[in-house]
């Protein structure tokens, strides 16, 4: 049964509902990231179990609750504690041994799970990475809304705020975004956007 799609999977649930299956439309393989995800996890980072992997088909744990994006827009969330767990989350990750960076990480990408906040979406991840690059990621992510016309763009820039008050380190924004504009799931709109989020970053 189809659950949801996104700019380059579909998720489906299995029949006995305790696991999705998310496909990811261009093919490719899924082992490098399913074998992440097993690492985070042994390293007690909040990530889906996974249950196997082959090709571009990834069957992991299904999770019940919002997403952070849902708990602001329905309010119970502020986007102020959405930014200070964006940056509880990259800490943490950041504190993983191997120098695992996310690369996509925004409030769609984390679940309010029964356990807690879950992080999702693992397919950009790196290892090896400066941490700077990954909370610079975040932070253009949200500043990008944050100078939308979103009708919650204001929450974005409260979020992107209260993420750069809570985050330690300085942050690679050229290279983030460089990253971004090579994104080829980017609409010419949200391409050309980029330069003012940049600043609203900069401002912040």
């Amino acid at each position: 049964m189809p659950l949801g799609r996104g700019r380059t999977a579909d998720v489906y649930a299995t029949d006995d509902g305790a696991w999705v299956l998310r496909r990811y439309r261009d093919g490719g393989d899924t082992a490098r990231e399913a074998a992440l995800m097993v690492r985070l996890a042994e390293a007690g980072y909040p990530v889906p179990a996974v249950r196997r992997a082959a090709g571009p088909d990834l069957v992991m744990e299904r999770l019940r609750g919002p997403s952070l994006s849902e708990a602001v827009l329905s309010g119970t969330h502020t986007p102020e504690e959405a930014g200070r767990l964006l940056a509880e989350l990259l800490d943490r990750l950041h504190a993983v041994p191997g120098g695992v960076a996310h690369l996509d990480l925004h409030p769609e990408n984390v679940l309010l799970a029964e356990r807690g906040p879950v992080v999702i979406d693992w397919r950009t991840a790196r290892e090896d990475t400066d941490p700077g690059l990954d909370r610079a990621m975040t932070a253009l992510l949200l500043a990008e809304v944050a100078v939308s016309p979103a009708p919650y763009a204001g929450g974005a820039a409260a979020a992107l705020a209260a993420l750069l008050a809570a985050c330690a380190g300085p942050l690679r924004l050229a290279e983030a975004r460089a990253l971004r504009a090579a994104d080829p799931h980017l609409t010419e709109a949200e391409v050309a956007g980029l330069g003012r989020a940049v600043e609203l970053v900069r401002g912040a």
